[in-house]
């Protein structure tokens, strides 16, 4: 059975029927003004006229009743949509694959993390302790550079040389020292030998080096290689974390 209700704030009337005022509990939105309104407050039996207004705006989308006098389907809203629980489902998966994700990103650059947010390593720390890793210094490789190297026989010592460089470290934090790799050349350039210098072999006291890399510090090293026997004739040197 269809009745008729009139919008409050711009008389516009309209009929509806039982089932459309079930949908939100009598709730509607008015498609000329935008009023959301009781309809069953207004509901009337009696047909109901309104005074002549401007030409209606195009209908907009929602549930559609009959409009009485000589404006015919407009648009009609019964309310907000019902919350849906394929809806909070999906922004339930959404907000744990973001958690999931920067969980996944903490680990991975746990180290970075630990010296740009100081507060956040006691964290990490009991991270790892449940998942039985540790937090390292960092280790971003393209920010160290070997700035100028030299390789000679040692003159008191005929069978020994000496390499001697410069490391520097251009991160704007502290990082891990990287591992060395001394390759020796022959005149064909023809690797002869081969060697991996690691931190405790270059970083000489009072420094420690499981202390780290000084953020924009330099160090000169200086190693002493039994090799003269090979009598190389070019090396290579490069610098890397193992």
């Amino acid at each position: 059975m269809s009745m008729m209700t009139r919008c409050p704030t711009c008389g516009t009337a309209f009929r509806v029927t039982e089932q459309q005022l079930a949908i939100r509990d009598g709730q509607v939105r008015c498609g000329r003004c935008d009023t959301l309104f009781d309809a069953i407050a207004s509901l009337s039996s009696d047909p109901v006229t309104r005074p002549p207004r401007e030409k209606p705006s195009p209908p907009t989308s929602g549930s559609m009743a009959v409009l009485l006098g000589t404006e015919k389907d407009r648009s009609f809203d019964f309310g907000p949509p019902e919350s849906r629980p394929a809806s909070r489902l999906w922004l339930l998966g959404t907000l744990l694959l973001v958690i999931a994700l920067a969980a996944q990103g903490a680990y991975r650059y746990r180290g970075e993390v630990s010296v740009l947010v100081p507060e956040a390593k006691p964290l990490l720390e009991r991270m790892c302790a449940e998942l039985g890793c540790d937090v390292p210094l960092p280790r971003r490789v393209e920010l160290l550079s070997i700035e100028t190297s030299d390789l000679q026989a040692e003159g008191s010592h005929p069978s020994v040389m000496v390499l001697t460089a410069t490391l520097r470290n251009r991160a704007a934090f502290v990082q891990a020292y990287p591992a060395l790799e001394l390759s020796l050349t022959s005149a064909q350039g023809e690797t002869v030998a081969r060697r991996v210098l690691m931190p405790k072999d270059y970083v000489a006291p009072p420094a420690r080096s499981d202390a780290g890399f000084a953020s924009g510090s330099e160090l000169q090293i200086k190693v002493f290689i039994e090799a003269a026997a090979l009598k190389p004739t070019g090396y290579r040197l490069y610098l890397f974390y193992a």
